[in-house]
């Protein structure tokens, strides 16, 4: 077993030489340090279950809901081709959440936050909200509107991933799979068609557009617990309840 607090070993093996020293005992100086050097390796460990422990536990939960079978699907896809409206919608987004059953993920969502101002975001994803990108359209605006949602950016802490967990399993994420988004007493279903995995800097995402169709467009970073990259998940309006 490791011992990471004893200088000498209980045993030792010396292998004698005709020149040289055999053995010698390391003085005071040279304790501490050794010493120093294994707290600081417990406390690096430590500190790097404590920054993940939300992670961890994402996915322990998100595990034992395959097991029981519970996530819901949409067997298929049937997009709702909703009117375009004409007039400038006025919505009350206080009521303004997602949930999505894959990855036992639920959050309430804060409407038109800048992805490009960190001093806007990073409060707001620090409280394990969820951003909808300032520009991108809301649930409900129609054909060729997309709703931009995300839950991490490019200029963020390494503690962000304690603070902000809410949309790191979307790598689990598969195609057929339903998304809610809740807006003023309604429910928008959505339905997962595509991922991709893009570079920190393709934010032309953030205008994507499908005609005769309205999409939703979940946004995380990748790999897991990192921001190098961006993991992108695509869904389209299936229904409204």
């Amino acid at each position: 077993m490791l011992d990471f607090w004893r200088v000498r070993p209980k045993k030792r093996k010396v292998k004698i030489r005709k020149k040289g020293v055999i053995f010698s005992n390391p003085d005071g100086l040279k304790k501490s340090l050794f010493r120093l050097g294994n707290l600081v390796l417990i406390g690096s460990f430590g500190y790097f279950c404590y920054l993940y422990q939300p992670i961890i536990g994402a996915w322990l939960k998100y595990q034992k809901t395959e097991e029981r079978g519970l996530i819901e699907k949409i067997e298929e896809i049937k997009p709702t081709e909703t009117k375009k409206e004409e007039v400038i919608r006025q919505v009350d987004t206080n009521n303004f959440w997602i949930e999505i059953p894959r990855i036992v993920a639920r959050a309430q969502i804060e409407a038109e936050v800048s992805p490009f101002d960190k001093n806007e975001y990073l409060p707001i994803l620090k409280n394990n909200l969820i951003a909808q990108a300032k520009g991108s359209a809301l649930p409900g605006d129609g054909p060729g509107k997309t709703i931009y949602l995300f839950a991490h950016s490019t200029q963020q802490e390494i503690k962000m991933a304690r603070n902000n967990a809410v949309f790191y399993l979307l790598g689990e994420m598969k195609i057929g799979d339903k998304i809610d988004v809740g807006l003023e007493n309604k429910i928008y279903r959505y339905q997962v068609y595509e991922k991709k995995v893009v570079e920190a800097k393709e934010v032309g995402y953030l205008g994507y557009q499908w005609k005769g169709r309205e999409v939703l467009i979940l946004q995380t970073c990748w790999p897991l617990g990192t921001n190098w990259k961006r993991l992108l998940v695509f869904a389209q309006l299936a229904e409204i309840i």
